[in-house]
């Protein structure tokens, strides 16, 4: 018996009624992890509401006209069977699930949850062969030494990345929130780099996006994790750590766009939306809209289709 049927559980799906998909490409896992979660709990919520989300919004891509999520060649997992209360338990089911997903030869899109899953999940990405870099759209490091006493925390899980697993790059997308600590440390390390969203403000996304492609110019695989608090909360109210003055839809999927249409993309999370502080649901949408155009673009680069530039 593998990993999945071990520890995974299928409940509502992301296309409603199960569909049989013979061969996918991508498989999606919900992880509904908030163990540490210190201000704004509910993570382990948002899988489902994500789902749901995407069930109801249209399937077509904002960026390319007769391109649908129908047409990706994708499965739903189901959830991870999380161990509230034991992260350490929970991060090691999580690592050997994505082994088992990356190993097979599929790409893992991953619902947290808090961000702390990002730890499984790469751990499980170097243990089937990848060493990706990293991109990381997120209003904060996440590289604290510790965080309430804890070194395994959603504000520590970036530095138990780069000790343990040491990748090649970091790029930090839309980071402005930080303890004293951790930016001296982004500083001593050669392979982070790092632009605030005041920062993207001035230059705009394309010339963002130009810096991220040399710095990953190098790199075999790529690994893109959104922290939702990336998004200025005037979009995305519904996350455990809102920070003002963030980045827009906009900016967001002009980036995403160039890097869901790498075909170095190993893998893709959305974490940190907290369903009981997100009024409407928007945040749910708007994790949802960006998941349903990661998958549709990398599907059609994956199968040849020549795509123009990012749109202005």
């Amino acid at each position: 018996m593998g990993a999945r049927e071990l520890y995974t559980s299928r409940g509502e799906c992301l296309f409603g009624p199960e569909r049989t998909v013979e061969n996918p490409q991508y498989t999606v896992l919900g992880v509904p992890l908030d163990s540490t979660s210190s201000y704004r709990p509910g993570q382990r919520f948002a899988p489902l509401e994500i789902r749901r989300a995407v069930y109801n919004i249209e399937w077509n891509s904002l960026f390319v006209d007769e391109a649908y999520l129908y047409d990706v060649e994708v499965e739903d997992a189901g959830d991870l069977a999380v161990v509230h209360g034991d992260p350490k338990t929970t991060l090691e089911r999580l690592g050997n699930v994505i082994e088992e997903i990356a190993g097979s030869g599929r790409i893992p899109v991953v619902l947290g949850g808090e961000h702390l899953i990002l730890y499984g999940v790469i751990d499980g990405l170097v243990r089937a062969g990848l060493r990706p870099c990293i991109v990381s759209f997120d209003a904060h490091f996440d590289l604290r030494e510790e965080y309430l006493g804890l070194r395994m925390s959603h504000a520590t899980v970036m530095r138990r990345v780069v000790e343990k697993f040491r990748p090649p790059r970091i790029y930090y997308v839309g980071v402005r929130a930080w303890e004293k600590e951790e930016i001296e440390y982004a500083k001593t390390r050669r392979e982070i780099e790092y632009e605030t969203s005041m920062g993207l403000k001035k230059i705009g996304p394309l010339n963002l996006l130009a810096s991220i492609r040399r710095s990953l110019s190098g790199c075999k695989h790529i690994y893109v994790t959104i922290d939702m608090d990336a998004l200025d909360p005037a979009y995305a109210p519904g996350v455990a750590n809102p920070e003002a003055v963030g980045l827009t839809p906009s900016e967001l999927l002009q980036i995403l766009y160039g890097l869901a249409t790498d075909e170095r993309l190993a893998g893709l999370d959305l974490v940190e939306v907290s369903p009981p502080y997100d009024p409407g649901g928007a945040t749910s949408i708007l994790a949802a809209r960006i998941l349903v155009e990661a998958l549709i673009l990398n599907q059609l680069v994956r199968r040849g289709v020549r795509l123009s530039g990012i749109p202005g």
